[in-house]
């Protein structure tokens, strides 16, 4: 008798239906599980390969940074400011629309 079927006295097959799970057998695995280890043997566990342990060094060591070129620098730049614009832009036209509605 599944779990389901302790409290409501329902078949595996009913069980399934009642909460959409394809498989019967899961529910046979659940009940196994449950009758094993209790609630926590229903609890998810991590799967798969641990994750590399990271040093725990305190400090961070900062890599020195490339040193760009005059042209690199301007090339940010200009990067920097066309993004200004275009926000600027944007902003501009959203309050012409808002003035349009009267929302000021």
């Amino acid at each position: 008798m599944n779990i389901n079927g302790w409290l409501h006295h329902l078949s595996l097959n009913q069980t399934a239906a009642k909460f959409s799970i394809p498989n019967t057998g899961t529910i046979s695995t659940w009940e196994k599980l449950y009758r094993s280890y209790g609630f926590s043997g229903l609890l998810a566990k991590k799967r798969g390969r641990p994750s590399m342990k990271k040093s725990k060094s305190k400090y961070k060591v900062n890599k020195p940074k490339k040193e760009l070129s005059y042209v690199e620098k301007l090339e940010q730049e200009v990067y920097q400011l066309r993004m200004e614009n275009d926000l600027l832009k944007k902003w501009h036209a959203l309050m012409k629309q808002w003035e349009k509605e009267g929302r000021h």
